[in-house]
């Protein structure tokens, strides 16, 4: 659980909690990591991570390294289950690490995103379609992002189907498929790629080599940081970390 609310020109964090498979810490710029306690998501597991950034609070997340999810243990898919509320004037940045798909993977990771009057929110996924010269494992990931009740976008990627995933109007050859989301506020003059969605977000999706999607996307990113708004630096907690 992590949990920021405003104080003065800053922002204060008033919860700071997790185990496995990652535990928040503070870092020195103003961020808080993701930091891995462990090194995968196996078949059975079950991780909720919950995020609140009060009223007029400004979080970023950050993540230190890739997800690997992989064939372990056996049984049921892991199940993974986000939970974002972002409350009026606040806004949230997170640029999530990539999520590795191997071989024989089982993932259903569902995300849900509550933004209020004029919260905003930008974030980032990336998909690793798999480790070098194996197939991709079967990862189901929808994303739904509300503002006031309302939708404003509503997206689901499945990695289970070879035939669909390899398709050209999915992924193809490509080894990776990344997303960049700004919702809350659109830019109104989208770069190459980019594309409005009905509600108040602009979107920016790609599929190709792990190096050209990452150099795209760290350059729409950076103009999206702009859009954004600036950052306010976190003050010091007001809770313990545990």
């Amino acid at each position: 659980m992590i949990a920021a609310a405003a104080a003065g020109s800053g922002t204060v964090l008033e919860e700071l909690a997790g185990t496995e498979p990652w535990r928040p810490r503070i870092l020195g710029d103003g961020r808080v990591a993701l930091v891995q306690s462990r090194a995968s998501i196996v078949r059975g597991d079950a991780v909720d991570l919950c995020v609140h950034v009060g009223e007029g609070a400004t979080l970023e997340l950050v993540e230190l390294g890739a997800t690997l999810t992989h064939d372990a243990r056996g049984g049921a898919a892991a199940a993974i289950s986000v939970e974002v509320v972002v409350g009026d004037g606040a806004s949230l940045t997170w640029l999530a690490a990539p999520v590795v798909v191997a071989r024989g993977a089982a993932v259903e990771r569902t995300a849900r995103i509550e933004l209020t009057g004029s919260a905003r929110v930008l974030l980032g996924e990336s998909v690793v379609l798999g480790r070098a010269r194996e197939p991709c494992g079967a990862l189901t990931t929808r994303t739904r992002i509300l503002r006031d009740g309302r939708p404003v976008l509503d997206e689901t990627l499945d990695t289970g189907d070879a035939g669909s995933l390899r398709s050209a109007v999915v992924a193809g050859a490509a080894g990776v498929i990344a997303g960049l989301t700004l919702a809350g506020v659109r830019d109104e003059d989208p770069p190459p790629g980019a594309m409005q969605a009905h509600g108040e977000a602009t979107l920016w999706r790609a599929a190709g080599g792990a190096v050209e999607v990452a150099r795209s996307a760290g350059v729409v990113a950076e103009r999206w940081r702009g859009v954004l708004g600036e950052r306010v630096q976190l003050m010091l907690p007001r809770v313990t970390a545990h």
